[in-house]
Formats: C-alpha cells, structure tokens, sequence
C-alpha cells in the first residue's frame, strides 16, 4: 500500500517534530488511547519499517487488531494492571500464555506479538519508552509443522470448485463468470488475495497471454495464462461491460451496496467461503490462501522444480516454495517406492548363483 500525497502530509505534521511525537505519545500510553496509539504505530511501520510505505493495509489492520487486545489485557484506561511505560519482558510473556489458554493457534499468537512489538518500537521512536520491553520474548512453537496444518485442494476437488460457479447460478452468467474466474487466479495461477482483487484491466493482455501482478513489496511479475483461464477471463471480459465499464478494476463487486466498484479481499474471501462449503470442505479450509497453496502444490508436481513454483508464485526465495513439495504427499509416496524398486532391484543382484 503507497501512502497518498494527502497521507504524506498528515503523517508529517502530527508526528514528523520529536517534542510532539514525545508529548503525544506519553498521553496516549498514559490514557491508554487505542485509536492514537494505532495511528503511531502505523506512522511508525510507514515511515521507519523496512516495507515502509509498500507495507499493506491487511498488515496495519491486523497489527491495530493486536494492540486493541494487548489493551484490553492490560486492563482499562483509567486503573490499568499494566502500564505501558513500565512493561517488563515478564507482561508480555503472561499475556502469550493468556493468549494460549484461550485456544488461539501458535501463528496467531505469534501475529500478535509481532503488532504489539512494532507498537514498542514506535514508542521508543517516540521517545515514550527508552527500550522495547518485548525484545527477548519469544512466541510459543508450533509443534505442528506448517506442511501438515495447510491443506490443499485435490485436483478433483479443485475441479469441482471450479465448476461450481455455473452450477450454481446458470441464470446469472455475470456472477458464474466472475466467480470462477476468481478461483482460477487463485486456485490455478497462484495469486495471494491482495494481488487477486488489486488486479485491474490494463494488467490483461490477452494477445500476449500474460496478466501482470503487482505483489508483495510492490514487485511486479508476469505470470503466462493457460489455455483455461484465457477462456475465463474472455467471459468475465465480456460479462463485465454489462456492470460497470468504466471502472479498471478487473474484478468489481456485485453487491448492492457497492455494486460496480473493486471487489475488496473481504468480499472475495466471502465468495470463496460459500463455494468452499458448498463443496463441503472443512472450516479450516475455507482461507483464499487455500487456492495459492493448491496452485504451488500442483505446480510442483507438474515441474518438480521449486525455482519455476517461486518465480511463478513470486517467491523471494525458493526456501519458501519448499513447502509446496513437503505438502505434496504423492511426492513421498513415488520416493518410498522408487526406494523399494531400488532395494529390490540391488537384493536381486546380489543373490548368489545356483550350483547345479
């Protein structure tokens, strides 16, 4: 996410001066002030982070999600348990353990961590705090490793989903083409959330063959279209003048209340949650983060290559792409026969000859 000229300069002129960083910043710790301390550990993230400006808005709102919970821990703003300018490493430990107790998974736990630190951090920036408090606390492990908690789609499960969208609704071709042209970007090309719904017109080019996608960090790949959804995105194309032409997002909502307009990640996570119980798929499934790990798990096998799944998945490392080969569980199963075959053939070999 850039930050606007109109953004640039709000966040320069209540926060740019040390005196009124310090002097805000002590009155928001002291009366526990969600809504300014939000918007100093946003200025903070945007200003000194390393993603500065590129850092995302579903970032922000989740770091602002953590520090209204670390709040509501620390007791109310006017008899806080814990103050924020006398934390010790021993709060924040407690409060993890509070977080486990209270069922959330060790990833979540360790999200919230993550935003409560960097609210630390813009309060040393802010010359409220002389050290982060949180800096040698380490959130829980997750004994589970990630390869067996993400589940991907089936081929056939992935091709049933796609289909659904038609079945669903064969009188409403503008909502059966968009639909499924959203599973696809996910399910079969690979792209995150975010890069699905930031997609606009000007990134098709259906001559070519390709779709541009601005992704992580601002960086930008081209990623090559299959025959498939080539196919897709002619339809929507076509289905999309009748809703609103003049709009450049590629997929626009069709809802009420904003009917014509960007679909936003919350509206297509939507999308994908009725098809995903539709299809029966289990709750845990129901992420649009299921798509991207189908799409690398698929891509994977199909290549066996993860320098092709990380350019493709625009990885900045094929360490991250790894994942996709451990999820692949035909991968193990074709190496543990490959290894009989192997000892088989090797135990024929050495079987002494028969003296007649």
């Amino acid at each position: 996410m850039s930050v606007q000229p109109g953004t640039a300069l709000q966040l320069a002129s209540k926060w740019s001066r040390p005196e009124n960083r310090r002097r805000e910043g002590l009155r928001a710790a002291h009366t526990q002030d969600a809504e300014t301390l939000i918007d100093l550990l946003n200025t903070y993230i945007r200003l000194k982070s390393s993603r500065k400006g590129r850092t995302s808005a579903l970032t922000l709102k989740a770091y602002a999600e953590s520090v209204r919970q670390f709040l509501a821990f620390t007791g109310p703003p006017e008899s806080p348990s814990r103050a924020l300018n006398q934390l010790s490493a021993e709060d924040f430990e407690v409060w993890l353990l509070h977080l486990q107790e209270a069922g959330l998974k060790p990833n979540t736990i360790k999200r919230h961590l993550y935003g409560v630190r960097n609210l630390m951090k813009a309060l040393v920036w802010a010359n409220v705090l002389k050290a982060d408090p949180s800096a040698g606390v380490s959130p829980p492990a997750d004994p589970t490793p990630a390869h067996a908690k993400k589940r991907a789609l089936t081929q056939a499960q992935l091709r049933a989903l796609l289909a659904l969208p038609s079945e669903l609704h064969p009188e409403d071709g503008v909502q059966a083409s968009r639909d499924a042209l959203l599973l696809a970007l996910g399910g079969t090309l690979g792209l995150r959330a975010a890069e699905i719904v930031g997609l606009d017109l000007a990134d098709v080019d259906l001559p070519a063959g390709t779709l541009t996608v601005r992704g992580k960090g601002g960086k930008t790949r081209v990623v090559p279209l299959p025959a498939g959804v080539k196919a897709l995105l002619r339809r929507w194309l076509s289905a999309r003048q009748t809703v609103n032409p003049s709009v450049p997002a590629l997929l626009v909502s069709l809802s009420s209340l904003n009917r014509g307009g960007r679909l936003s990640t919350d509206g297509a996570r939507f999308i994908a949650h009725a098809y995903y119980r539709q299809l029966g798929l289990p709750p845990e499934m129901w992420g649009l983060h299921t798509l991207r790990r189908t799409a690398g798990t698929h891509l994977y096998r199909a290549t066996r290559d993860l320098h092709v799944v990380a350019d493709l998945l625009g990885h900045a490392s094929v360490t991250t792409s790894a994942i996709y080969a451990k999820m692949d569980a035909d991968v193990r199963r074709e190496a543990v026969e490959a290894l009989e075959r192997l000892q088989q053939e090797g135990s024929a070999a050495v079987q002494p000859s028969r003296i007649e």
